[in-house]
């Protein structure tokens, strides 16, 4: 059995520079999940090494930083789905008026129903608001495999497996609830290939079948699943999603940024980047929201803000260690988080991007660590406000473009 947490042992071992660029300095390594060819398990018991490891009631809302009349855009809607109302009011920054500290909390894969509810209560208990990037495959019941034919793959095959019947109605509910909550979904598309074949070499017509399959998924997903349960219901669809994370952080940009605006997203974030207010990109179609290279505390190194760049700098990529090993990875991580906010506020309070794979690696050290950053900052620090990627592609929208401008080169 494989203990590195998500790669094909072959694809670490061959030189795919393309499928798995490894730059742990620069930080440019978020892997796929763990290999399984069984259906991704979501009891409630922790998974086991192999299993995928790929990712209300509001609290009262904080006063806006800015005085200024909310904008009208204060709500997130774009599809058929139902208005939500925003935890923060959207305002317009006044010119020097110093902006929010935001902080985006976001998961690949969404598969695991434990740790949903564990997500999901974090959320009632503190108001945060998280994004959620979802494998479509979660949704596709094992035995109906073969309706997803993914480019220059088998029919049938996922790097992430496919749901378990039993599975689905309940991660159906968990997709409901999180929306209804104010959450986000966005995709993490489906088949989750980073081999040398896989979604770095994909051009536009690939892209476009992958969106294409992903949407009828989620769109269709009642006929699919076979679920007929009348309390089980999507509140959402696929035109209601606003971006993405690509598989790995792969994809050749002329050939995905295109069909990402084709399907109505507003933002990507599959690149790298620094702790600095985000920009456009795609001619200014998109906005770009990178994982971001932090100091890891206690290892004299940084690495991405996401949990499996951490897992390579501080246990070599084994998902697995003693329980002393454990708490000090936990300890680093949440001393990492609070190090990486600290700094973002020192550079502009440029917004702070964090990532996550639904998983409990090395004793469960990232799901705890993150969820003490969050309850520790919403109780001690009100006026940091967790939010999802589409508010913050909204708030940054209705700024003035000059205000933007000016935060961009703080």
């Amino acid at each position: 059995m494989l203990r590195r947490a998500g790669w094909a042992l072959a694809a670490v071992m061959t030189t795919v520079v393309l499928a798995a660029t490894v730059v742990i300095g620069a930080s440019v390594l978020v892997p796929p999940p763990a290999v399984s060819p069984r259906a991704l398990s979501t009891s409630s018991a922790p998974a086991p090494a192999s299993t995928s490891a790929e990712p209300v009631t509001s609290a009262p809302s904080a006063p806006p930083t800015s005085s200024t009349t909310p904008t009208p855009s204060a709500t997130s809607t774009r599809g058929a789905a139902a208005p939500r109302p925003d935890r923060y009011p959207i305002v317009r920054l006044k010119a020097g008026e110093q902006p929010p500290q935001f902080v985006v909390i976001s998961f690949d894969g969404g598969c695991r129903n434990d740790l949903w509810q564990h997500y999901l209560a974090l959320g009632d208990r503190t108001g945060a608001r998280f994004t959620f990037f979802l494998s479509g495959t979660c949704i596709v019941p094992e035995d109906r495999a073969s309706l997803y034919r993914p480019p220059h793959k088998p029919v049938g095959s996922s790097v992430v497996g496919f749901g378990a019947r039993a599975n689905i109605p309940e991660r159906l509910r968990n997709l409901s609830r999180a929306w209804t909550a104010g959450h986000e979904i966005g995709t993490h598309y489906l088949g989750h290939f980073c081999d040398a074949q896989g979604v770095g070499t994909w051009n536009a017509a690939d892209w476009r079948s992958e969106m294409a399959q992903a949407r009828r998924f989620l769109d269709d997903w009642r006929s699919i699943t076979g679920v007929d349960d009348p309390t089980i219901d999507l509140p959402f669809s696929w035109a209601d999603l606003r971006g993405g994370r690509t598989p790995c952080l792969l994809g050749r940009r002329s050939q995905l940024l295109p069909v990402m605006v084709e399907n109505g997203f507003t933002y990507d974030a599959s690149s790298t980047g620094t702790l600095s207010w985000p920009r456009r990109t795609d001619g200014g179609r998109l906005w770009e929201f990178p994982l971001q290279t932090i100091p890891v505390v206690g290892y004299g190194r940084s690495a991405l803000s996401m949990d499996y760049n951490f897992l390579v700098v501080q246990n070599g990529g084994d998902i697995a260690a003693p329980t002393a090993a454990c708490d000090r990875i936990r300890d680093s991580a949440y001393r990492s988080y609070v190090g990486a906010l600290r700094l973002a506020e020192q550079r502009g309070r440029a917004p702070l991007f964090l990532g996550n794979h639904f998983n409990t690696w090395v004793c469960g050290a990232y799901r705890d660590a993150l969820t003490r950053f969050v309850e520790t900052t919403t109780a001690q620090q009100p006026d940091v406000r967790f939010v999802t990627f589409e508010y913050l592609q909204r708030w940054l929208d209705a700024q003035d473009p000059a205000v933007v401008r000016a935060l961009q080169q703080r």
